[in-house]
């Protein structure tokens, strides 16, 4: 059965999929905005076919104009992919592959750097228009930095809570399981608060030293714009963060299909 392309309609809404190593995010795009997002554990398919099924339900007559996906996960990617051309009989559009990155990216290998990195630069420039640095708060953080001209030029990755937690639980013998939490002081009266604000204060002082670097190499204090799973937590104690925004990767899809159908002179 050859699969049909999508329907290149800018006036009627399509569903965005960002596929991350924890949870995938689904939503729908219309007229520059995410709407009725929902977030499922990557591998859960069941979830995914619902979380899906329901968007796809609240289509103008059920018809999706387009499906656009970015994934940093490629066996998930594949998967999730396959499933959805099934279900819809159609070609999906995934960024950096089928459809531009939605960003210039000032790095050697620009095809190299995390899609979610790129769409989260993205979308941050689109909403601020002004260079700024995005910090995603995810499995692991990133902390990246959009310069005036909107190119993203580069920034750090290192583990986030979760992954600095069980690296401490696996690679020691004592030590022991711990969810991420800010215990009331700084000084651990026990075990579980002594890795809790080790790795909670330890992830925010990390990103404040990068932001300030980032700053003396601007010279100037650039916007600081934060999103991701665990930006909740860790929130209180990010008062060098200007602007915060859920579902920022989610966006930066939207904004690579409509920068898309531009380019197609849409």
């Amino acid at each position: 059965m050859k699969q049909r392309r999508p329907t290149y309609d800018p006036n009627r809404p399509v569903i965005v999929i960002d596929i991350g190593n924890t949870t995938t995010d689904i939503a729908t795009w219309h007229e520059n905005r995410i709407k009725t997002p929902v977030s499922i554990t990557t591998d859960d398919m069941a979830a995914f076919d619902e979380a899906f099924t329901a968007h796809v339900s609240a289509m103008p007559k059920h018809h999706v104009a387009a499906v656009i996906i970015a994934s940093v996960v490629p066996q998930e990617l594949d998967r999730i992919n396959a499933h959805v051309e099934k279900k819809l009989d159609r070609n999906t559009l995934v960024v950096g592959d089928t459809i531009p990155l939605p960003i210039e990216v000032g790095v050697a290998d620009a095809r190299a750097i995390g899609v979610d990195r790129v769409c989260a630069a993205a979308a941050a420039y689109d909403k601020l228009q002004t260079g700024c640095i995005v910090v995603d708060f995810g499995s692991a953080v990133t902390v990246d930095l959009v310069d005036e001209e909107g190119t993203l030029t580069g920034g750090a990755i290192f583990p986030g809570l979760r992954m600095q937690l069980r690296a401490l639980r696996e690679y020691t013998t004592v030590l022991p399981e711990v969810e991420p939490g800010i215990p009331d002081t700084p000084l651990g009266r026990n075990t579980t608060e002594a890795m809790q604000t080790g790795v909670c204060r330890g992830v925010v002082g990390a990103v404040r030293a990068l932001v300030e670097a980032y700053a003396t190499q601007l010279n100037r204090w650039p916007h600081v714009l934060a999103t991701g799973g665990d930006l909740a937590l860790v929130s209180p104690l990010c008062d060098f963060v200007d602007t915060q925004v859920q579902y920022l990767v989610l966006r930066g899809v939207g904004v690579a299909y409509t920068k898309h159908l531009t380019t197609m002179g849409i």
